[in-house]
C-alpha cells in the first residue's frame, strides 16, 4: 500500500517545485529572462537549467533515482541561495533554504539498495 511519511512528503514537494520551475525556465516567460538579464547570466543559460531541474524532479518523484534527485537538487537549491543572498532577495532566499532543509529530509526517503525491485528469468530444469 503507499506510505505516506514525511520524508516522501518532502521529496514529492521538492518533486512539485523543480518541475514548475523546469518548465518556468523552459517556456522563457519574459520575467525570467528579464531577470537572468538584469543579474548578466548568459542568455539561455535558463534553458538548460530548466533541463535540470525537470530531471531533478523525474528523479526525485521515483523511489529507486531519489538519490540521483537530490545529486541534482542539492546544486541548484545551493546556487540559488547563493545567486539570492547576494542580489538582496533575502526572503526568496529564505524559502529556498527552506527547499534545501526539505531536501535533506527527503533523503529519508531513499530506499535501501535491497528494496528494489529486481525481475530475474529463471531456467527450468525441465
Amino acid at each position: 500500500m503507499f506510505e505516506l511519511s514525511l520524508p516522501i512528503t518532502a521529496a514529492w514537494a521538492n518533486a512539485a517545485i523543480f518541475g514548475v520551475a523546469g518548465l518556468v525556465n523552459l517556456t522563457a516567460i519574459r520575467s525570467v529572462r528579464e531577470v537572468y538579464a538584469d543579474w548578466d547570466i548568459p542568455t539561455g543559460f535558463y534553458r538548460s537549467l530548466g533541463l535540470i531541474e525537470l530531471a531533478a524532479a523525474v528523479f526525485l518523484a521515483t523511489p529507486e533515482f531519489r538519490f540521483w534527485g537530490v545529486v541534482l537538487a542539492a546544486p541548484i537549491l545551493f546556487g540559488s541561495v547563493i545567486m539570492l543572498l547576494d542580489h538582496r532577495h533575502y526572503i526568496f532566499a529564505t524559502s529556498a533554504v527552506v527547499m534545501f532543509m526539505a531536501l535533506g529530509v527527503a533523503i529519508l526517503a531513499i530506499p535501501p539498495a535491497h528494496h528494489y525491485s529486481s525481475y530475474v528469468i529463471e531456467a527450468s530444469n525441465d
